[in-house]
C-alpha cells in the first residue's frame, strides 16, 4: 500500500486528473498545490503551467500568475488566449503598456474572434480611465484601421471618438458582447448591485394590483440572462411571460431559469412583427442603453402595446454633457430626461411614474439613471 502511494504520488497524470478535478470544483489553492508537485517532477509540464496561471488569475492573485502566462507563451506563442489572459493580470498590477501589448496581441493572432476584440476594448476603457487616452488612442486608431468592420472595434472607437451619425448600437456588436458574457453574466451583474429587474417587477406587480391575475401577457424586451423574468414571474405568478433578445447564449441561460413561456432570438426592434402579438406590458431594463435615438424603438414599443397597457424601461442619464444622448466610452449610451420626456410625449405615451436611481456599479462608481413607467394612450 505505501508503495503504490508513493507511486501514485509522482505519476504525474494521475496528479494532473486530481488537480484539474480540484480546479473544476473551484478548489484554486489547493490544484495549485497539485501542479506545483508535477512541476516539480517535470519543470515543462505545460497544462500544470497553464492551469497553474489560471488558477491565480481565478484568485484574483494577479501577480502571481503573470510568470505562468509568461511561460506558456515561451512554450507556445500561438495561442491567443495567453495573451488575453496575461493582459488582464498586467491591467489588474499597473502594467498597462505591457496589458495593451498583450490584449492587441490576442487580437492580432485570433483574427475573427470577438471574445478578444470584447478584450481589447475592454483594456482600453480601463487603461483611459485610469490614465487618460493619451496611452490607449494610438492603440485603438490601429485597431479600428485595421478591423473597420468588426462591430466591437467601431463601437469602441466610436466611443471614444464622437461620430454624430453614430446614432445606436450595431446589433452584431450588442450579440457578439452578450454572447461572450452570458456564461457568467448574472454573477456580474450581482456584484454590480444591479436591482432595476426587481424594481421593474416591483413596479409591474403595483400596475396589475394583484399576484394571481390571469390572462395578462408580457413582453420582457431584451431579456438576456432572464434576471427580470425570475423576478415578474415571482410577482406575477400567472402571467404568460415573452422574451425576446438578440443574443443566443444569453436565451440559453433564460431558458435554464423556466420562467418564460416563450423566448424568441431576435434583434428587438424586429421582434414578433409577423406574428402582429400584442401585450399587456413591456419591460426594459438596461436595454436602452444600446440604443442612442430612441424614436425607432419606442415606434417598435408602441406597436406591441394594447391601448392602456404599461412600458416600464430603464435609462442611464447623461450628466457628461447637454446632448439629446451620447456614447460614453463604456461603449454605452447616456439620455437627457428631457429627451427620453419628449419621445414619451412624440409617441402617445403618458408617463405614470419615473423614479431616479442608482442602476448598478461601475468600478467603485454609482451609475445614475431613471427608471419610467408610461402608459400608451
Amino acid at each position: 500500500m505505501f508503495r503504490f502511494f508513493l507511486k501514485r504520488n509522482n505519476d504525474i497524470d494521475y496528479l494532473l486528473q486530481q488537480g484539474n478535478a480540484l480546479y473544476d470544483r473551484k478548489k484554486y489553492t489547493s490544484a495549485i498545490k497539485k501542479y506545483a508537485r508535477i512541476l516539480q517532477l517535470d519543470s515543462k509540464n505545460f497544462p500544470s503551467i497553464v492551469n497553474t496561471g489560471m488558477a491565480y488569475f481565478e484568485l484574483q492573485k494577479y501577480d502571481r500568475s503573470i510568470p505562468f502566462f509568461n511561460r506558456a507563451i515561451e512554450m507556445d506563442n500561438t495561442n491567443p488566449w495567453w495573451y488575453n489572459y496575461l493582459s488582464q493580470s498586467l491591467q489588474k498590477c499597473g502594467d498597462f503598456q505591457g496589458s495593451l501589448d498583450n490584449a492587441w496581441q490576442a487580437v492580432l493572432l485570433s483574427e475573427n474572434d470577438n471574445a478578444h476584440h470584447i478584450n481589447m476594448a475592454y483594456t482600453i476603457y480601463e487603461i483611459s480611465g485610469e490614465t487618460g487616452s493619451e496611452k490607449t488612442d494610438s492603440f485603438l486608431k490601429e485597431w479600428y484601421e485595421k478591423y473597420p468592420e468588426n462591430p466591437v472595434a467601431k463601437q469602441c472607437y466610436k466611443s471614444f471618438f464622437y461620430d454624430e451619425n453614430y446614432t445606436n448600437s450595431d446589433p452584431k456588436y450588442v450579440e457578439e458582447l452578450f454572447d461572450v458574457f452570458a456564461e457568467y453574466f448574472d454573477d456580474v451583474l450581482h456584484n454590480l448591485q444591479y436591482d432595476s429587474p426587481k424594481i421593474i417587477a416591483e413596479y409591474l406587480y403595483e400596475h396589475f394590483n394583484t399576484k394571481n391575475k390571469k390572462n395578462i401577457s408580457i413582453l420582457d424586451l431584451g431579456c438576456g440572462s432572464g434576471l427580470c423574468g425570475k423576478y415578474i414571474k415571482n410577482k406575477l405568478t400567472k402571467v404568460q411571460l415573452y422574451g425576446v433578445d438578440i443574443s443566443a447564449k444569453m436565451l440559453e441561460k433564460a431558458a435554464e431559469k423556466n420562467v418564460y413561456d416563450n423566448l424568441l432570438q431576435s434583434d428587438i426592434t424586429d421582434c414578433f412583427t409577423k406574428e402582429k402579438l400584442v401585450f399587456d406590458a413591456v419591460v426594459a431594463s438596461d436595454v436602452l442603453t444600446y440604443f442612442g435615438e430612441l424614436e425607432t424603438l419606442f415606434k417598435k414599443v408602441d406597436s406591441l402595446l394594447k391601448k392602456n397597457s404599461a412600458f416600464i424601461f430603464t435609462v442611464t442619464e447623461n450628466k457628461t454633457n447637454d446632448f439629446d444622448f451620447f456614447l460614453m466610452p463604456s461603449s454605452r449610451f447616456v439620455h437627457s430626461e428631457k429627451y427620453v420626456d419628449s419621445i414619451i410625449k412624440k409617441y402617445n405615451f403618458k408617463v405614470k411614474k419615473s423614479d431616479k436611481k442608482i442602476l448598478r456599479k461601475e468600478g467603485d462608481k454609482d451609475i445614475e439613471g431613471i427608471i419610467y413607467q408610461v402608459i400608451k394612450q
